[in-house]
């Protein structure tokens, strides 16, 4: 996130007229907007590698969930927030967003089941913190899995029990390890969502093209 709007607080309607003719993606947050930076190249990479995994399980698996990019925002109905994680699970079939005025959102969903978010130096806290609380509000939710692009760590964070709304926590750092995406009994080996990286250039190397 780069610029919290200072203009009026809008509605949900001026808001979605804006952001479809908008150039850059913009969060919704109770009335403010929140322009959305655009992500390194590690970190698109990384993006890219994940969805694609999750993609083709769930295609093995032959179930009616569907993962999306971060082109589909999200609908956080008790904090009134729009937001476009980074890769989405939705929980069976999709179910859209109904707008006030009774019209359905194809670009917006209402029931995720896992959230991944890539962090970024503008994004980092924020996404563990109080996005997450927002996101643990949805009916439904049961996954959420953070990931740095620029080194082996991910944290992947499951809702234990729904009664007591208990939430187990772990963090990988290991290359060989596998990160579970246990809401729907699936493991994804980091070494594939990480080695993609391998062939953009090191740092060295891009300080040398700097001078």
């Amino acid at each position: 996130m780069v610029k919290i709007s200072e203009k009026r607080l809008l509605s949900i309607a001026e808001y979605l007229v804006a952001e479809d003719a908008a150039e850059a993606r913009n969060e919704f947050q109770n009335g403010k907007t929140i322009e959305m930076a655009g992500g390194t190249l590690s970190h698109n990479v990384v993006k890219g590698e994940i969805f694609t995994l999750i993609n083709m399980a769930i295609k093995a698996a032959h179930i009616p969930h569907l993962v999306l990019n971060s082109d589909t925002k999200v609908r956080i109905e008790s904090d009134n927030r729009f937001f476009y994680p980074d890769v989405t699970i939705s929980d069976g079939t999709p179910v859209y967003y109904t707008t006030p005025e009774g019209r359905t959102r194809r670009d917006i969903i209402i029931n995720p089941l896992v959230i991944v978010e890539v962090l970024s130096e503008d994004t980092r806290y924020y996404d563990k913190g109080e996005k997450f609380d927002m996101y643990c509000s949805v009916p439904g939710f049961q996954e959420y899995i953070l990931i740095e692009p620029e080194q082996v760590w991910v944290k992947s964070m499951f809702l234990q029990d729904p009664a007591e709304h208990l939430w187990k926590h772990e963090v990988l750092t290991d290359k060989s390890a596998r990160l579970p995406i246990r809401s729907l009994g699936w493991e994804i080996p980091l070494a594939d969502l990480y080695t993609a990286l391998e062939k953009l250039p090191k740092e060295e190397e891009e300080k040398d093209v700097e001078q």
